[in-house]
């Protein structure tokens, strides 16, 4: 269930980097987030390193985004929830 709603979430974020109205290279950062989360999701055994990492990615994009980037910030802070529930 909680794989599911993570994917929605990495969904909603996916489109929303379409519209959002901010430099390239923190598209790029949003997406290669993304990539990373499946990632993790698909083959954890891939991933080096601590997987707790990647909340920690989560929570500082949030810190970026939230204030010219509410929607972005919300979706992100999401996905930081349903993966700290995880465990990841």
């Amino acid at each position: 269930m909680e794989r599911q709603q993570l994917r929605e979430y990495l969904e909603q974020l996916n489109s929303t980097i379409g519209d959002l109205r901010a430099p390239d290279d923190d598209k790029n950062k949003l997406t290669g987030l993304i990539a990373e989360i499946e990632l993790q999701l698909n083959e954890p055994k891939l991933v080096a390193g601590d997987p707790q990492t990647l909340v920690d990615q989560v929570e500082n994009m949030i810190t970026t985004f939230e204030q010219d980037h509410p929607r972005v910030a919300g979706i992100l802070n999401n996905i930081m929830v349903t993966l700290s529930n995880m465990g990841v």
